[in-house]
């Protein structure tokens, strides 16, 4: 199930109009038909690799990277050296896609209810929808075209939710946002932004709680995942591509950046932050205002800004004080 359209019959030469790619020698009218993630793409896909730190493993016949990475491939990949890689991702993900109209929605089938469900007058179920039994959908709420949605959830008032598939046993509170963009953009040549397009899912797995005016991004070419019987409290931003696992405690007025993945039972207290592509694993506890730069190991305890080990940061805390 797809929330966006795939326009068809790309063209290697279509792509190499539009992109800063540094030598071209391939056959213009070689069709590549989808544009998608290393991990997924099939011999018949364009996939990109941007970072030495992922898998370099891909089936894509063709992917596109930079000068920098290339020497780390195998001489039976075929490679598009590109001159502004973050760019020509973004500038090739809107030739390949885009959000459907509200006509093509209108073909959509109609929505499936289940039983025993709660639907308040003043909201909107889009086309394409599934949703189980026992839903309770409260005033000024909208589920978007092609959503999934399992049994006994309940959403607030003014909820928006679109790009989703939500588990069983899930409460989504008022205000809550769940499946817009992300923040991913690259600059092109003149320093203007240009944004990516995003083809991610947002998953809510069984037994999660998401409290009032929350926003969760849809994911870019991975998933915005959130683990099963997690809680998050108000006012939290989870950005595109975050994986949380299980059992996760998350207070409110915290942010977290693009690409962060959590373990299992980590707790994260009020309004921290935390920075892109970091690694936090199982068991790691985060006090309140803290500020998180880099990967944290399991079990790890710590706070502050950087956030450090707990008790080096109330050592250094008591040092500092015995100094006034």
């Amino acid at each position: 199930m797809t929330f966006y359209h795939t326009n068809l019959n790309i063209k290697l030469g279509d792509i190499a109009s539009i992109c800063n790619l540094k030598s071209f020698d391939f056959d213009i009218n070689t069709e590549l038909k989808f544009f998608v993630r290393p991990e997924i793409a099939t011999i018949d896909d364009l996939t990109f690799i941007s970072n030495i730190k992922y898998d370099l493993k891909t089936n894509a016949k063709y992917i596109l990277t930079n000068k920098n990475l290339y020497k780390n491939f195998s001489n039976k990949q075929n490679l598009l050296i590109s001159d502004n890689l973050d760019c020509d991702i973004a500038k090739i993900s809107n030739l390949y896609y885009r959000a459907k109209t509200r006509e093509e929605i209108s073909y959509l089938d109609k929505p499936i209810i289940g039983n025993n469900s709660y639907i308040s007058k003043n909201t909107v179920i889009e086309n394409g929808v599934l949703i189980g039994n026992n839903l309770v959908l409260e005033d000024f709420s909208t589920i978007g075209h092609n959503c999934i949605i399992g049994d006994n959830v309940n959403i607030g008032k003014n909820v928006n939710l679109t790009n989703a598939l939500i588990g069983d046993n899930v409460c989504i509170g008022d205000g809550t946002k769940i499946g817009q963009d992300g923040f991913g953009f690259a600059y092109d040549e003149a320093n203007h932004p240009f944004k990516i397009f995003h083809i991610g899912r947002v998953i809510i797995q069984n037994g999660v709680t998401i409290n009032a005016n929350c926003t969760l991004d849809k994911g870019s070419f991975n998933d915005t995942i959130i683990g099963e019987n997690t809680y998050i409290d108000n006012l939290v931003h989870i950005a595109h591509n975050v994986n949380i696992g299980n059992n996760c405690i998350i207070a409110g007025q915290c942010g977290f950046a693009g690409s962060t993945t959590l373990g299992n039972f980590v707790q994260v207290g009020g309004q921290t932050g935390i920075g892109g592509h970091i690694k936090i694993s199982d068991h790691v506890k985060i006090a309140a205002k803290s500020g998180v730069i880099r990967n944290l190991g399991s079990g790890e305890s710590v706070m502050g800004y950087p956030a450090i080990s707990i008790n080096k940061y109330l050592k250094n805390y008591k040092k500092k004080m015995m100094d006034i």
